[in-house]
C-alpha cells in the first residue's frame, strides 16, 4: 500500500497528462475530417452548379439571342 500512495500523485500526473495529449489529438483530427468534408461539399456543390447552369443553356436556345 507504500508504493500505491507514495505515485499517488505522479500517476495522477501522467494520467492527466495523457488525457489531454488524447483530447487534443481528438480535436485535431476532428478538425481535419471537418475540413476534407467541407471541401468534398464544396466542389460537389460547384460541379453540381456548373452542371445545372450549363445545361439549360445547350438544351434551349433563346430565339432573341440566335442569329439571323
Amino acid at each position: 500500500m507504500n508504493f500505491v500512495t507514495t505515485y499517488s500523485s505522479a500517476f495522477q500526473v501522467i494520467a492527466a497528462f495523457m488525457i489531454f495529449i488524447v483530447g487534443y489529438v481528438t480535436l485535431f483530427l476532428s478538425i481535419m475530417i471537418c475540413l476534407v468534408l467541407t471541401h468534398f461539399i464544396l466542389e460537389g456543390a460547384q460541379m453540381a452548379r456548373t452542371h445545372l447552369v450549363t445545361l439549360p443553356l445547350r438544351a434551349v436556345q433563346v430565339p432573341s439571342l440566335a442569329r439571323k
